[in-house]
């Protein structure tokens, strides 16, 4: 509720008041509250699926009406770690909404996001601030979680057997120092350059990771609670835009990654750099410059 309230600019009661006023309109229950937060109902569930699908017509309508069609390819480069379960709906909107851009999304180690990006090969890359040159346009934080099979059994006497990913090695001193500062001794049980292969590591019970909840769509993986782990820290990703010249279907692209970011984010969302300002002739798309102004024109 809290992440909605800062996603939207609005106070929590009113978030809820919105909500209630929601659940009397349809004259169904939407949402189960509980300490541990709010969840859908069935007839919740069923009105996002329709939510979903509205938003689609809206977006398709609006560009068909003010002619925003725009063809030609855009290039998106992400790090395997990073948390990519807010963009892909948004992403898939993206494409059904201009069926004419050339969307290409590349998936790989930092060093060579940061080598194409540089040399004009990547429109835009999200991933670790650390690793780019250039600061970033938008910037958030996502919380690391001890993730594991709901079948592994740890036993506090004896060493944590540890999972580990190549790919989030940047992670990885401070895992293991947040762990021997609490006492634990540890082993590695399995390691690799794959996220698929460390997450189906851990599906088979191997042991024990450091990842973001996010990137994990296995029910038979969950963060583990039953034990006093360490607390992990807070991770940072970065959207970056390449110094191509500005197009229209990189104009839109940006405008829909930053309205994806945003809603995904929250309140974790900084902007650091300055929004593209893409001029207004008949080749380039003009919009909002700052996330507020984005997001009183979405609205």
């Amino acid at each position: 509720m809290a992440r909605t309230a800062a996603a939207i600019a609005k106070t929590q009661p009113a978030v809820s008041q919105q909500l209630q006023r929601l659940e009397s309109i349809v004259g169904q229950k939407l949402f189960y509250r509980s300490r541990s937060g709010v969840t859908l109902t069935c007839h919740g569930e069923l009105l996002v699926a329709y939510a979903n699908r509205v938003i689609d017509l809206n977006e398709e309508v609006l560009a068909r009406l003010r002619e925003e069609s725009a063809s030609g390819p855009v290039c998106l480069g992400v790090s395997e770690e990073t948390a990519l379960a807010g963009l892909a709906l948004s992403l898939k909107r993206f494409q059904k909404t201009h069926p004419d851009v050339e969307l290409k999304l590349i998936v790989a180690a930092p060093a060579r996001l940061k080598f194409l990006l540089e040399n004009g090969e990547l429109d835009f890359v999200i991933g670790d601030p650390t690793r780019m040159t250039d600061p970033p346009l938008m910037e958030w934080r996502s919380r690391l979680a001890w993730l594991a099979s709901t079948d592994l059994s740890i036993d506090p006497f004896k060493p944590l057997p540890l999972v580990l990913c190549e790919s989030t090695n940047c992670w990885h001193d401070e895992m293991l120092s947040s762990l021997r500062a609490a006492g634990w001794e540890w082993r590695v049980v399995f390691e690799s350059a794959s996220l698929d292969a460390t997450l189906a590591a851990l599906d088979s019970g191997m042991g024990i990771s450091a990842l973001l909840p996010e990137t994990v769509r296995n029910t038979r993986i969950s963060e583990v609670k039953y034990v006093r782990l360490p607390a992990l820290p807070e991770v940072r990703f970065g959207m970056f835009r390449s110094r191509n010249a500005p197009t229209r279907v990189r104009a839109l692209m940006e405008t829909a990654l930053a309205a994806s970011l945003r809603a995904v984010a929250g309140n974790h969302l900084t902007q650091r750099g300055e929004m593209q300002a893409w001029s207004a002739d008949d080749d380039i798309l003009r919009y909002p410059g700052t996330l507020q102004e984005l997001n009183g024109a979405l609205l």
